[in-house]
């Protein structure tokens, strides 16, 4: 039996527990990967531990259930935020620069990707309905529909260029980090979607892991396609 590639999957800090929803450890499992909790921690900048996971795991997956302080983007903070533990931002930074450094494919999930995004030096709308009032609503599981944008790595594996999704965010990107380029938007113009040019590295707002629709089926088996191209010591495919 072919091992199933190690996907890594970063942890809040609650109640003095490591928690995430066990929808994207699920999501993992039944698409082929084998997924492992990344414990936040007090002190991740002298953490070494964080290094040897990193070493180990063949992927990363960066889930949502936050808002960053804006203190991480150079902003105060809106009414509307409510901010998660800096621990957990603090490790997160820690484990995707390793994660960065050693080539390890990446996929940021809702506010994972918003993470992502400013981790590259972009920015955050903190509250769509505050700060963008002619845009769409995108809690509470509204549906619309995404486009996928051509020349992308994204676009590439997508026959289907116009998908609907569900959307569970009260915050966007705004300015999009350095050496990320969208691959997916709104109607309304609000990114769902970006990549590296190399597409190690991807981001979707909207939530794969909780539908086994065709569009998570594509994000997930090309994500756990690369880690496993990752974990045979091979190039990661385009």
């Amino acid at each position: 039996m072919k091992a199933r590639p190690l996907i890594g999957i970063t942890t809040d800090l609650e109640d003095k527990s490591n928690l995430i929803e066990s929808a994207y450890s699920k999501a993992v499992e039944f698409y082929g990967g084998a997924p492992v909790l990344i414990p936040t921690v007090a002190d991740a900048s002298s953490s070494d531990f964080l290094l040897n996971i990193i070493s180990a795991i063949n992927g990363l997956l960066i889930p949502g259930s936050r808002d960053m302080d804006p203190k991480f983007y150079g902003e105060s903070p809106h009414p509307a935020i409510n901010p998660m533990s800096p621990e957990r931002t603090e490790t997160e930074f820690s484990v995707l620069r390793l994660a960065l450094e050693k080539d390890v494919p990446v996929l940021g999930i809702c506010g994972g990707m918003q993470f992502i995004n400013v981790f590259h030096g972009g920015s955050i709308h903190q509250d769509i309905r505050a700060l963008l009032p002619d845009a769409l609503c995108h809690e509470g599981g509204e549906v619309h529909d995404v486009t996928v944008l051509p020349d992308t790595v994204f676009g590439g594996f997508t026959e289907k260029k116009e998908f609907e999704i569900k959307s569970y965010h009260h915050q966007a990107i705004n300015r999009v980090g350095d050496g990320l380029r969208v691959n997916a938007l709104a109607p309304d113009g609000i990114v769902e979607g970006f990549e590296s040019a190399d597409g190690r590295v991807m981001g979707f707002q909207w939530h794969p892991e909780l539908e086994r629709t065709p569009l998570s089926e594509l994000i997930f088996t090309r994500f756990l396609s690369e880690a496993a191209q990752t974990a045979d010591g091979s190039p990661g495919i385009g």
